[in-house]
Formats: structure tokens, sequence, C-alpha cells
């Protein structure tokens, strides 16, 4: 008897031993397989094309500066325009941009987009070849005063001359009397005596020069030059 029941409890033992192990066994598969769904279940995916752009992309449209060189005293925003056609400018989009001494040292030109400034070199590669276009910002066209083809300027003022000689020179004219402004400027020959007039409009600034220039003030030959 006593055989037989130590028999009995060995193999009982045996059998929850066996039973625990298993039992241990699933426990570590189940944990096994539940960390292998959690590490490769894969993330909602971002759309990063709609945030990343190209580090070198170019916008196709914008306003663009440029700085026409080699212009004069005598070239109008009219010969600019009809140069640059294909660009699509008004006058607006033309400012001259003038020395101390009020000659010409350049126009800065605005473009609507890329493609009108790539235009105008263009035209200038063909029928423009006394012009130079150089690249220009927005700093450069705010600087710039606008004369808008209504100023015109009048060099070799006597020293002596005053307010009152300055509009028996200009009578005829249709100007605003309150904007004369006389000043010198350094010359060539010395200090040049100068007079700044705006007159009601482009057209009345263009025939006043054709009316004065090269008319006298006592014994000094006035030069008239329309500021655009």
């Amino acid at each position: 008897m006593n055989l037989l029941h130590n028999t009995v409890r060995s193999s009982s033992t045996y059998l929850m031993r066996n039973v625990y192990q298993h039992h241990g066994l699933r426990s570590l598969l189940s944990s096994s397989a539940s960390l292998r769904r959690f590490s490769t279940e894969s993330a909602p995916p971002t759309n990063q094309s709609s945030s990343t752009k190209p580090l070198f992309e170019t916008p196709s449209a914008g306003l663009v500066y440029g700085k026409l060189v080699g212009i004069t005293k005598n070239t109008l925003k009219s010969d600019v325009l009809s140069l640059f056609e294909e660009s699509k400018l008004s006058s607006d989009d033309l400012k001259i941009d003038y020395n101390p001494s009020y000659s010409p040292t350049g126009m800065i030109v605005q473009f609507s987009s890329r493609s009108a400034y790539d235009a105008a070199l263009r035209a200038i590669a063909k029928k423009g070849r006394l012009y130079r276009m150089e690249r220009a910002d927005r700093a450069n066209w705010d600087y710039i005063q606008p004369y808008d083809g209504k100023y015109v300027l009048l060099q070799g003022i006597p020293p002596n001359a005053n307010f009152e000689d300055i509009e028996r020179f200009l009578a005829g004219c249709e100007y605003d009397a309150s904007s004369i402004r006389l000043f010198f400027r350094q010359g060539a020959s010395g200090p040049t005596r100068m007079a700044l007039v705006r007159c009601v409009s482009p057209t009345a600034a263009m025939s006043a020069m054709m009316i004065t220039n090269r008319g006298f003030c006592f014994n000094n030959q006035i030069l008239v030059n329309v500021l655009q």
C-alpha cells in the first residue's frame, strides 16, 4: 500500500508540474505575440508632400525688379514701354533714378513676374543693345521719388534771380507757383543754380519745356528738362 500511494503521489506531482510549465509557456507566448503586434503595428501615414517643398523651388509669380542702365536725359518712358512691349508694363512700373545733379543713372522697372523680366532681357538682346539690365529689389524701388513727368528742372538760374524772376520766366505755363524750389548743385564748371517746379500735368510740363527751353533769365540761358 505504501508503495502504491507513493507511486500515485509521484505521478500527480509530475502531472501538476507539467501543467504549470505548459501554462507558463502559453502565457509567455501570448505576451510575446502581443508585444509583436504592438511593435509591428504601423503608425498612421503622414502627408509630407503637402508640408515639404523643394529647397530650391523658384516662385513662378510675384514682383521682380530690374535697373535699366544706359538711359540718357532724352530717354522717355514711352521708349522703354515700346522696347519692353512683351512684358506688358505701364508708365507706373517705371521710375527714373537721378543723381544729386539730376542726371539719370538708370531706370528701375517693376515686372509682374519673372517671365516678364526674362522677356525684357530678350528684348534688350534683340533690339536694345545700348541698354543693360541689372537685378534690383523692392528697396531700390521704394527709395526713388516718382516725378511722374510733372516736374521741370531749370538749370543755369542767375545767382541774383528770385522767385518772381522764375515766375516771369515761366509766364504762360501751367504750374504750381508754391512748388518752386531754388538750390545749388555742383557742376563741371562749378556750382550751378537750379529750380525745380511742379506743373499741373505731364502734358503741361512737356509744354513748359518746349516753350521755355534755352530761354533767358537776365543774361543766363536756361536749360529746361522734364523729370520723369
